[in-house]
């Protein structure tokens, strides 16, 4: 009886010291997770207060904007003919005027003391030259005496205001009368039957027969 009481007390004694163990380990992991969170609010303030500093000796902006030389719009534009003006943009100065018109509500910007604001003529001017050309933005930009990210920002906003305000006028399904009419004046103009018109060309490669090779070459001469 004495040795199942004193094995009764060993195991006893057994299970409160591993019990004491658990403890002190959840304690112990507990204290390392708190040592680990003070040592990143240390770090975070340390790279905090070394952003400040480095910001504080910054060298101030000494220029708003680089100044620009290129004054094709201002200078040259307004001297082109009629023809030079519509190969530079694809349009007529009439037709250039009613999309001035059309897009100024929207694209006037006012002037303020920092900077002048571009004009709605050189904006809708910058997104013609960009559409019927297919330059890169850095060469619109230097053409027009612009930031690339100016060009790229009218752009973007003539095309959004041009179909918001005249995609419902402009873009529609002929009548059956109208398609009529055209069809006719297109195999008048170019001899190519039931068609109403072209949008543009595409160029396959082909291997034409040497005696006749002439004959395959499309209107650009390829």
């Amino acid at each position: 009886m004495s040795d199942t009481a004193d094995d009764v007390r060993k195991w006893y004694d057994i299970a409160l010291a591993m019990t004491l163990i658990g403890s002190m380990d959840i304690e112990i992991e507990a204290a390392r997770a708190r040592v680990r969170a003070i040592r990143h609010r240390l770090v975070a303030n340390s790279l905090t207060l070394n952003a400040m500093a480095l910001s504080s000796r910054r060298a101030s902006r000494r220029v708003w904007a680089y100044p620009r030389f290129s004054r094709w719009f201002e200078d040259t534009l307004p001297n082109l003919g009629g023809q030079n003006f519509r190969q530079s943009f694809r349009v007529s100065r009439t037709t250039f005027k009613y999309l001035v018109d059309v897009c100024t509500p929207v694209m006037q910007r006012q002037t303020t003391n920092m900077r002048e604001a571009v004009s709605v003529q050189k904006r809708v001017a910058v997104a013609l030259y960009k559409l019927c050309s297919s330059a890169e933005d850095r060469t619109v930009a230097n053409l027009f005496d612009l930031g690339r990210s100016t060009v790229n920002t009218i752009h973007r906003e003539f095309c959004d205001i041009v179909v918001e305000a005249l995609e419902d006028q402009w873009v529609r399904m002929l009548a059956a009368d109208e398609m009529t009419h055209h069809i006719r004046e297109f195999y008048a103009v170019t001899g190519f039957p039931q068609a109403v018109g072209a949008l543009d060309g595409c160029h396959f490669p082909v291997s034409p027969p040497k005696e006749n090779a002439i004959d395959y070459y499309n209107y650009k001469g390829w």
